[in-house]
């Protein structure tokens, strides 16, 4: 079947990560031949190229946005205000940009849309224009976790979410979260992102062993995009209680964005000299394999593919109890959770440094479930099942 994606960003990271690994899987099993819309030029393009997936760039518009107020009433009005024309922008460029879509769309033979994100709300329209039928990936807690606005209010995503002919969750909370918003007419499959091959997973729990032998200093890493949802001002705190404590501690935080503040914090809190700032890691395991433990600090995240990356990397992550997280982390089986700000993180952080071999213990149970429960190949398996069904429904 012809297959079009529908992306929201043109970056590698986390969710255009598990998209390719699906595309590429499904295209393999000769089950799907896919597309790829995105709206800007980035690196995902040049893995569309390696994999020889048929790409175009089309420049359409989030229909959620951050929004930011400060200042009095009368300037927090204005804001509102200058928000306000910015969505109805958007929506008109969207609504121009419409014809072009269809054309392309229908150019690829499309027999179904699968759009990538919640934020990628041109899905909606295209599916009326071209007559094919939706399957809606929903890969965030769009208000919770990245604080966005919906631009066209919460009434109308509801809405838009029930139109789709089928929808998928990435995980408990994403589910919990679509239904606060509609009842959908269907099911609503949890579908966990594939991260590896089997084979991969006993290629990297090989390779984890290397990293006990002297964990001094003692590293942790924070892996992905910089913003200040995940969290890296509160592990700075951390990572500076543990140092005046007097205790050999670094951190790695691999990923680009807002870091600004992250500078500016990390001078101020005296740590230059242990904490790395790596930039994007085109591959995050040279990160994973060098490190101690994983610090995923998000609040409300929707699932979270470095955290089970750095789990097949043989890592204890330590990560925040909201969200999807606690689906992943069982507390003291396979990792840790905390509940609270950088004090409790300071906590679970010392646990680990003074007993590095309950922390390889933990990293190898994390290994160990993440093999069983995130291959590539089940996946696959279930999103074509959603596919096969939607399809079925339609004719």
């Amino acid at each position: 079947m012809h297959v079009t994606y529908i992306t929201h960003y043109p970056e590698l990271y986390g969710a255009n990560r598990s998209l390719l690994d699906l595309m590429g899987e499904l295209r393999r099993r000769g089950e799907v031949e896919p597309h790829v819309l995105l709206p800007r030029e980035g690196g995902l393009i040049d893995a569309l190229d390696r994999e020889g997936i048929p790409w175009r760039v089309m420049p359409f518009q989030p229909w959620m946005s951050e929004r930011h107020y400060e200042g009095g009433p009368h300037h927090r009005l204005r804001q509102w205000w200058r928000h306000e024309r910015a969505a109805r922008a958007r929506s008109r460029a969207n609504r121009a940009l419409m014809p072009a879509l269809v054309d392309q769309v229908k150019a690829w033979g499309t027999q179904l849309l699968h759009a990538n994100s919640s934020v990628a709300g041109i899905a909606i329209d295209l599916k009326d224009e071209v007559s094919a039928p939706l399957v809606w990936h929903i890969r965030e807690l769009p208000e919770r976790q990245y604080l966005l606005h919906l631009d066209r209010g919460r009434a109308a995503y509801g809405r838009a979410l029930r139109e789709a002919d089928g929808l998928i969750a990435i995980s408990e909370a994403v589910k919990a979260d679509i239904l606060t918003y509609t009842k959908p007419h269907r099911p609503v499959p949890v579908i966990y992102n594939g991260v590896l091959r089997a084979s991969r997973y006993t290629e990297l729990l090989a390779l984890s062993a290397a990293r006990w032998v002297d964990p001094t200093p003692f590293t942790f890493a924070l892996v992905g995009l910089i913003h200040p949802s995940k969290g890296h001002l509160e592990a700075l705190e951390a990572l500076a209680i543990l140092r005046k404590e007097g205790r050999d501690v670094r951190m790695v935080f691999a990923g680009d964005g807002r870091d600004k503040e992250v500078r500016e914090r990390i001078a101020a809190l005296g740590l230059t000299d242990v904490v790395e700032l790596a930039g994007f890691v085109k591959d995050p395991y040279s990160v994973f394999l060098r490190v101690h433990a994983l610090l995923m600090c998000s609040r409300n995240e929707a699932m979270g593919r470095v955290t089970v990356e750095g789990m097949a990397s043989g890592l204890p992550v330590i990560g925040h109890d909201s969200g999807g997280t606690p689906e992943l982390i069982t507390d003291g089986g396979n990792g840790l959770l905390y509940p609270g700000g950088a004090e409790e993180l300071a906590e679970r952080m010392r646990r680990l440094v003074m007993a590095p071999e309950r922390a390889r213990l933990l990293g190898d149970r994390a290994a160990h479930m993440a093999a069983e429960r995130f291959s590539v190949e089940r996946y696959a398996d279930e999103v074509l099942a959603v596919y096969r069904s939607v399809l079925s429904a339609r004719r």
